[in-house]
């Protein structure tokens, strides 16, 4: 009972911080562009990176008009159909990508969404400049951002109760690492070292300190490779197999299924303890990869399923129980056995 308790403090804790009503109007003040020709609820909201899309897709989804690229074949049996029938409009989110302005002129969307730190990029107000539409700009690189950018939307587009649901979850997963790091200093536990494998060779990965692999420390572990000098947003820092033998990594989490399918027939990553333990685990990615690449909400289930590969003794987290109530409130999706069998599949 007093676990209870002091959880739900903790809780009550953390939402103590919301912002209300009147900060939310200064936040849009601040934060906008044409907002005041605003008149009505907006039935047509066009997000011009995939972060933000997948913020709105969880909010309300019937809102969306038009998409940054085409559904790959893994994600369209978990999303609505007036989704999948959206347009390629494109987008900001790097690489020299950029929206289609025609498309989105045809679409006529009665407000845009931008990422915040791309307000002041000189190739979006060159393509945006001429559009007499309302903005916003919002954060997505943190997981604390999530959870302002839908208390914001939830009041814009009359669905604070929806964002509340939202937040409400994504609010506990996030206290869920301080938790799990009280946890390890209570009971003298070591941190366990982790390699984060992405590309057909397994040999890109990210610097201690990526928002690429921010899920490792909010996990109570440790990214394996530390850098000197900090590296490129893009992140994918490529490595020499040898510095991973030196590192001897707990455990090893893969990106790409390709390089997951041949790592335990491989005899040179056999050398490492996590291949010959058994710790080498296949990132879940349906619809959104529950770790990043791109960076999506699905990261709040992505931290439960961390934390109980890592210690499975903490929270003893039913981690295919978790995925149903995570897809049935994020998703609108029951998930069948077969469903959770290819999602999960050599990932627990």
């Amino acid at each position: 009972m007093l676990k209870k308790i002091l959880i739900s403090l903790l809780v009550c804790l953390n939402f103590a911080f919301a912002m209300s009503s009147s900060e939310i109007d200064q936040f849009i003040s601040q934060n906008s562009r044409d907002f005041e020709i605003l008149t009505k609820e907006p039935t047509r909201v066009y997000a011009s990176n995939p972060t933000l899309l997948y913020l709105l897709y969880a909010l309300t989804p019937e809102k969306i008009s038009g998409v940054n690229f085409e559904w790959n074949n893994y994600e369209r049996p978990y999303l609505k159909d007036y989704v999948l029938t959206q347009p390629v409009v494109g987008g900001f989110f790097g690489q020299g990508k950029i929206p289609n302005v025609e498309m989105l002129l045809r679409l006529d969307p009665e407000l845009i969404l931008v990422n915040a730190s791309s307000k002041n990029v000189k190739k979006m107000t060159e393509i945006f400049g001429s559009i007499k539409k309302p903005m916003l700009y919002l954060s997505g690189t943190s997981l604390e951002d999530y959870l302002k950018s839908w208390q914001i939307l939830g009041k814009v587009l009359n669905r604070e109760q929806r964002a509340k649901e939202l937040i409400d979850y994504a609010q506990n997963s996030i206290n869920l690492s301080g938790k799990i790091n009280e946890y390890l200093k209570t009971n003298n536990i070591k941190k366990l070292r982790i390699y984060y494998a992405q590309g057909s060779d397994g040999l890109s990965t990210e610097c201690e300190g990526s928002q690429h692999a921010i899920l490792i420390p909010l996990s109570g572990t440790e990214v394996v490779h530390k850098c000197e000098k900090e590296s490129s947003a893009y992140g994918r820092v490529k490595v020499s197999f040898e510095q991973v033998l030196k590192y001897q990594p707990d455990m090893i989490l893969v990106y790409e299924r390709d390089f997951y399918d041949k790592i335990y027939s491989d005899p040179k990553w056999a050398l490492l303890d996590a291949v010959k333990n058994k710790k080498v685990y296949y990132i879940p990615r349906e619809p959104f990869s529950w770790f990043d690449r791109p960076p999506s909400f699905m990261r709040f289930l992505g931290i439960k399923w961390l934390i109980n590969l890592a210690y499975p003794e903490a929270f003893k987290f039913d981690i295919v129980s978790e995925a149903r109530e995570f897809y049935k409130l994020f998703l609108g999706l029951e998930l069948n056995d077969e469903q959770i069998g290819k999602i999960l599949g050599k990932s627990r």
